[in-house]
């Protein structure tokens, strides 16, 4: 019996302590750390930029004779049905159906195809010249595609119209790649005019997604999109005489940019938006005992308020790697007993936010090195060696400065981001294949 009483008294210290450690982990004041990154992340609402919104045209790519007056309408449509979608329980599944936009039982899909040209590949020209019939027929029914890709040009920002629900869809991107091939099949058959305009309609659309963008996703997109046209430029001016004009449409699109084009910042603040919508503001069942929404989004804060420090900005006007430092993710810290599945969900996204936005500095080295090339063919010089030392010092200098290879033929710069840190991007320069 008195082993049995002094069972029962130690697990009542016991749980005395744990429901005491508890409290003092649920009323723990927020860090100023934590507040700090979450007025960065969360700015004073601005208005809604001017111009068009990119995301209506991408989220409605796929779908072949959608009418300009029925587009905004199909939008606004798709918007409702998914804030009725976000409003479901976490644990309500989500069909295909449900997710699809309601353009997909009106419209003809376009067609899926193989096509040999990617962003992040090299070689483009020379994969549509080992068949070009072959890549021709592919694009037929992709045409209407490539105009509505072409179209995107003009638009000035994106904004993801849709609640903030990492649940709901987002477009497909990808299909922006099918008009690399295109414009590398429209110099191998001589309209090379239309081929370079078509690259500087893609690399406008591409700047607007990277800088101007609501999302990591269309940031990432946009400097992968920059990567790839700019190595198709280099190609397709290496076949051209350096006398070539460029199309008018392409006057002050490859220009290095400014360090605020460059920042993740924006990109990030909506990303942040997206994780806190999708975090349950009353949880289910005992769920509240291990979650508290307003630490969480503290916790993320401090791993993704990086983005928007003044220490990366100043790393990207030197254009050094922008990283930061990430907050602990242990569990077994005191602020974690009453948010344990927060701290669990801040430990699984945290360490990954700091690397996306290298590869926005690789889009803004690689424009630097377009606008490069430009100058080479505008200001001829004896020889490469000569070109490059003659070179305006913003375009030629700096932590990655712009080599040119040993045959003096091609122009690199360093990359940083991901499996390309380190390695040379490097393209041709102008005007050196018509010399074979």
């Amino acid at each position: 019996m008195n082993v049995l009483r002094w069972s029962v008294r130690v697990l009542a210290a016991v749980g005395l302590v744990v429901v005491g450690v508890w409290l003092v982990s649920r009323l723990m004041p927020m860090p100023k750390a934590q507040r700090d990154a979450l007025a960065l992340l969360r700015p004073v609402p601005a208005g809604l930029p001017s111009g068009g919104n990119a995301f209506d045209g991408i989220w409605l790519l796929g779908f072949d004779g959608v009418p300009d007056a029925e587009r905004e309408g199909i939008v606004a449509e798709d918007g409702t049905r998914m804030q009725r979608l976000a409003e479901r329980p976490d644990d309500a599944p989500m069909t295909p159906v449900d997710i699809a936009s309601v353009a997909q039982g009106r419209y003809p899909q376009v067609a899926e195809v193989t096509l040999p040209c990617r962003w992040r590949e090299a070689g483009c020209l020379a994969q549509v010249r080992v068949d070009p019939d072959a890549v021709e027929a592919a694009l037929v029914a992709q045409r209407g595609l490539l105009k509505r890709i072409d179209a995107l040009s003009g638009d000035s920002h994106y904004r993801n119209r849709f609640s903030a629900d990492a649940r709901l869809p987002i477009p497909s991107f990808n299909l922006l790649q099918r008009s690399l091939s295109a414009h590398a099949l429209a110099h191998v058959q001589g309209r090379s005019d239309e081929a370079l305009a078509g690259i500087c309609s893609d690399v406008r659309t591409a700047k607007v997604l990277m800088s101007h963008s609501d999302g990591l996703v269309p940031a990432n997109i946009g400097a992968a999109m920059i990567g790839g046209n700019v190595r198709l430029l280099a190609s397709v001016l290496a076949e051209l005489p350096v006398e070539h004009p460029l199309p008018a449409t392409c006057d002050g699109v490859f220009v290095a940019p400014v360090p605020q084009a460059l920042s993740l910042c924006p990109a990030m603040q909506g990303e942040f938006a997206m994780v806190s919508g999708s975090i349950e503001t009353t949880p289910s069942g005992f769920a509240w005992l291990a979650l508290d929404k307003q630490k969480t989004e503290g916790l993320l804060a401090l791993s993704m308020a990086g983005a928007c420090s003044q220490r990366t900005m100043e790393a990207l006007a030197a254009d050094i790697p922008a990283q930061w430092p990430v907050a602990s993710s242990s569990p077994r810290r005191l602020e974690c007993a009453a948010n344990a599945l927060g701290c669990i969900v801040a430990r699984i996204s945290g360490p990954a936010f700091d690397k996306h936005g290298l590869s926005l500095q690789d889009a803004g080295a690689r424009l630097r090195l377009a606008e490069a090339l430009l100058w080479l063919r505008a200001n001829p010089q004896a020889d490469a060696k000569a070109g490059l030392a003659q070179m305006p010092a913003r375009l030629r200098e700096g932590a990655r400065p712009l080599l040119l290879s040993s045959d003096g033929t091609s122009l690199e710069v360093t990359s940083y981001y991901g499996k390309d840190n380190g390695v040379a991007f490097a393209v041709p320069l102008p005007g050196t294949a018509t010399m074979h």
